[in-house]
């Protein structure tokens, strides 16, 4: 239920809050008095389109806020909670959205203080208000729309079968999305299936595993370099060992002065250091020379090994260049390859059995939407006869009305296609009601669906902007009871200039517009008593202080 309205610098409004009541409310006023700009204005607050211009002359900004009580609404509390925008207290049940405009185009959207996107903010707001003009396209007239109202009207089992429907028909579109891709995918995929077969072969064939590529290099660089390394070998030997013509070998050299330390030991006890550090140095010399001799005699010459090494290092190199940048990174391409190729393989299992698939989710759905349709059809029939006996009540006795079911694509509501059609007037064919209803016909249609489908339609709040405008006599008299009696059960907003429709009003509100320092301003006030009684009389065009006519009122209240 919207529960107030907060304007601010819009059209001829400078600042106004006006605060509705649950029931039938009325605004009424001359006109160009400024009721329009109200509408509109709670239009922009609910995502209508808005221009600059609506910005009052001279202010920079505008901006528009209404609030909602929305307590029981489940739906918004789904979408609220989809969308992260859940209050979080449980009990706080007041949605308050809010629109800012500015003379660049730009306005920013906010759902409880917060800023949402206009398609986001438009959505939710669709969910609290449906307002309804002579001239608008209105939400009843849209096929999906008459569809979802009559899926509610037929009941919980007809809502509970388009629920399954829509399930089964996203099933199957998912299966069928599923096979097109495997049946369009089959040439890349076999494509695929013998790049990643070669791939792993060349790879497996290597033998990497184990491998390590530091020691290749090593052991490369040793076989190519043996010559010279048995070369160098000879030549330390020589010098620490064998000896070179007649220069002595270090050995000998290290030998002949431990001889002469022993005997200077014998003379000078302190020297025992130098001669222990001596002794040393031999014993680590000749054990130098035995171990230089054993790599001498291991390093032959060997061809065929360093040819083997050279060819592993040249493959290594080249898988590297193919698949990653080390012996580790080839080796865990190599797994990735296999899990791919084992979903591959998987993929062509399935498409053996994706078009039996395909056909069972076909079956079920279409077996749902006959179902669907068998309900929605005795449902329309029942809806067609209430709506004809509430137009005849609006003095529309001669038209013809029908609700139409025909079959249509597949889709999440099933395959039933709807439209409301109407002919005003024996001997005329029925046509879609968008189409063929005058601007009167037309409100009293749609007052006489949202009588019926009041309970259907959980929108709580229904504004009517002028919709009894060239209506009279009993017509009228009946509209305004309509009204009032779809006020016991959703909050009506109304905007009139018929004094009998205001008259039913659990709530009147006037609308003037004055002057003020050269500035013209749009202003609101609640209006009771003899205050509402002139206003009544003025608009049954009276002396709003004739006391005939306001006994006249107080009896039409009454």
């Amino acid at each position: 239920m919207l529960v107030s309205l907060y304007i601010e610098n819009f059209g001829l409004v400078d600042k106004l809050e006006l605060d509705f009541g649950p029931g039938f409310n009325v605004l009424t006023g001359e006109t160009g008095a400024g009721k329009t700009i109200l509408v509109e204005a709670l239009n922009v607050s609910l995502g209508g389109r808005c221009q600059a211009d609506l910005i009052r002359t001279g202010q920079e900004r505008a901006l528009v806020q209404s609030s909602f009580d929305t307590n029981k609404n489940e739906m918004l509390a789904r979408k609220l909670n989809e969308y992260g925008l859940a209050v979080d207290n449980a009990e706080e049940e007041l949605l308050i959205l809010t629109r800012e405009l500015n003379r660049q185009g730009r306005n920013i959207c906010r759902v409880n203080g917060r800023i949402v996107n206009l398609g986001v903010f438009r959505e939710l707001a669709g969910l609290l208000v449906d307002m309804h003009g002579q001239h608008e396209q209105q939400s009843l007239l849209l096929p999906e729309k008459q569809l979802l109202l009559l899926d509610r009207y037929g009941g919980t089992e007809l809502t509970a079968l388009v629920e399954q429907t829509g399930q089964a028909f996203r099933d199957w579109r998912s299966t069928v999305v599923k096979r097109d891709a495997i049946n369009s995918g089959n040439r890349d995929r076999r494509q695929r299936v013998d790049t990643l077969k070669f791939q792993i072969k060349e790879i497996d064939s290597a033998t990497l595993a184990g491998e390590d590529e530091t020691d290749l290099y090593l052991k490369r660089n040793r076989l190519a370099n043996a010559e010279r390394i048995g070369q160098l070998a000879e030549s330390v030997l020589q010098k620490i060992h064998q000896g070179q013509g007649h220069s002595p070998a270090a050995v000998d050299l290290l030998g002949e002065a431990k001889l002469d330390l022993d005997e200077l030991y014998g003379y000078l006890p302190e020297v025992k250091n130098c001669l222990d550090n001596l002794y040393s140095a031999l014993c680590l010399v000749e054990e130098t020379a035995r171990d230089i001799a054993v790599y001498r005699e291991s390093m032959e010459i060997r061809p065929e090994e360093l040819n083997f090494v050279e060819a592993r290092l040249a493959l290594i190199e080249r898988l590297k260049r193919k698949y990653a940048d080390s012996l580790v990174g080839i080796l865990a391409y190599r797994d990735s390859a296999a899990a791919e190729l084992e979903e591959l393989q998987a993929a062509e299992t399935d498409a053996a059995g994706i078009q039996a698939k395909v056909q069972e989710k076909e079956r079920i759905y279409h077996e749902l939407a006959a179902r669907t349709s068998l309900l929605r059809e005795k449902a329309a029939r029942q809806l067609e006869r209430e709506i004809k006996r509430e137009l005849q009540q609006l003095a529309m006795r001669q038209i013809n009305f029908a609700v139409e079911l025909t079959g249509g694509e597949p889709s999440s509501t099933g395959s039933d296609k709807m439209q409301f059609l109407f002919s005003p007037n024996p001997g005329e064919p029925l046509r879609t009601l968008a189409r063929t209803a005058s601007g009167g016909e037309l409100s009293r249609v749609m007052l006489a669906l949202r009588t019926i489908l009041a309970i259907a339609d959980d929108t709580a709040t229904l504004v009517f902007d002028e919709i009894d405008a060239g209506i009279g006599g009993r017509t009228i008299h009946t509209m305004a009871e309509k009204l009032d009696r779809l006020s016991e059960h959703r909050q009506i907003i109304s905007i009139t200039h018929a004094a009998v429709v205001a008259a039913c009003a659990t709530t009147h509100y006037l609308v003037q517009k004055s002057t003020a320092v050269d500035r013209t301003v749009t202003g609101v006030k609640k209006l009771g008593g003899e205050a509402r009684i002139r206003e009544l009389n003025r608009m049954l065009g009276g002396d709003e202080n004739s006391e005939l006519l306001a006994g006249y009122v107080r009896k039409m209240i009454k």
